[in-house]
């Protein structure tokens, strides 16, 4: 986990002896100088009142020559909160009373420093967003973010045990989140709460990509290599079949419609390639459903009876209609788009992976703005967002 804070340092003078001595110990006694004071959490930066949770903050304090000094357990410090939503003590042990963003402070004769933390609330009703970062040029350092409060508030959910990781999946009466590794051919699973590492879900796919829950309650892993077939598993593990009767090359986008048929995209066999297969709802093939006006097709969504892709390699959003023929660019002037989730609002989330952020629009395909900017919390390649509603 990572924790945000805002620090705001007031420049003094305090003078705390120390004895620097070389051969001959014949140089003088020299005064370290206190001149910035770093508050540190002991976890992250948000706390839950629902169960008054609590951390302790401490200080990192530097002089003049920006080396560490330790203080004498007796140095008077000055804790204080400008507002309720926590209580300090004069420890520095901060406990969350109610949902608010509190900035805590601690000052030290002339010098002072502040922290800001987010307090909410577990019980409410809530949505956090999961986000899969492929990484700078698809390589490591991998990550899975989570964000929480309209994106104010982002964390690192995991960034253990990833490789070139593509999509999330939400279980949630096992209170536990899967995630696809291309590049290690596996799944792996973490507590949905804390991201801690649980081990491997699955351990022998080839380059697993999508994840969802089909209309069977099976959990459906779409593949980029292997025998590209579409996999089937039980919620523990299991290994049920290989769903689809036809290979789906390099597939990275699936959904069903109303009549339960199921549709997966394939990304591309060279350009001007890449479609979306139809198949029925016992994995047959139905032929090919958008054949055309496509170079590299990834998340695919109806919405009512559009059916709408991204395309990645042209930064468009593009709608089709319900037989397969292009209807229009919804929405122009992506860059590597990869990643869809709606909130409960309408309005949908996109990963524009070649700015390495997360863009808002409603629901005519209007911008609204970007959820996370370029970077967030080091966010290089986004190609999964998904959506949790909790409570």
């Amino acid at each position: 986990m990572t924790w945000l804070f805002r620090l705001t340092v007031f420049l003094g003078v305090l003078s705390i002896p120390v004895i620097f001595s070389c051969a001959g110990d014949t140089d003088p006694i020299k005064d370290s100088i206190v001149s910035s004071i770093e508050l540190r959490p002991n976890k992250s930066g948000r706390l839950d009142a629902a169960t008054s949770e609590t951390m302790n903050i401490s200080l990192l304090v530097k002089d003049q020559f920006n080396e560490i000094i330790e203080l004498d357990t007796d140095t008077e410090l000055i804790w204080s909160v400008n507002s309720n939503h926590v209580s300090v003590d004069n420890s520095g042990k901060v406990t969350a009373l109610s949902p608010g963003n509190p900035h805590i402070s601690v000052k030290l004769k002339e010098i002072e420093a502040e922290i800001e933390v987010l307090v909410w609330d577990s019980s409410e009703p809530r949505v956090e967003v999961f986000i899969s970062d492929a990484g700078a040029n698809y390589k490591a350092p991998w990550q899975i973010l989570r964000s929480f409060d309209e994106g104010s508030y982002t964390e690192v959910f995991t960034n253990e045990h990833l490789s070139w990781p593509q999509d999330l999946l939400v279980l949630e009466e096992e209170g536990i989140a899967l995630i696809s590794n291309l590049s290690a051919n596996n799944i792996t699973k973490y507590d949905l709460e804390d991201g801690s590492y649980l081990g491997q879900f699955y351990a022998a796919i080839s380059g697993p990509t999508r994840m969802q829950i089909g209309p069977d309650g099976l959990i459906y892993v779409l593949q980029w290599t292997g025998d590209r077939f579409v996999k089937r598993f039980k919620r523990d593990g299991t290994f049920v079949d290989s769903f689809t009767d036809v290979q789906i090359p390099q597939s990275i986008g699936m959904t069903w419609d109303s009549e339960g048929n199921f549709y997966v995209s394939t990304f591309s066999q060279g350009n001007g390639k890449s479609f979306v297969q139809r198949f029925d709802a016992e994995g047959n093939s139905l032929g090919k459903f958008v054949k055309e006006n496509l170079q590299g097709a990834t998340n695919i969504w109806f919405e009512g009876s559009d059916f709408m892709v991204h395309d990645y390699p042209q930064g468009i959003i593009k709608r089709f209609d319900q037989d397969g023929n292009f209807v229009e660019n919804h929405i122009t002037g992506l860059n590597q788009p990869e990643g869809m989730g709606r909130l409960p609002d309408g309005n949908i989330l996109i990963g524009n992976g070649g700015t390495g952020a997360i863009k808002m629009y409603d629901k005519d395909g209007e911008f609204i703005k970007d959820y996370l900017p370029s970077g967030a919390e080091g966010l290089k390649k986004p190609n999964a967002v998904v959506i949790r509603r909790v409570n």
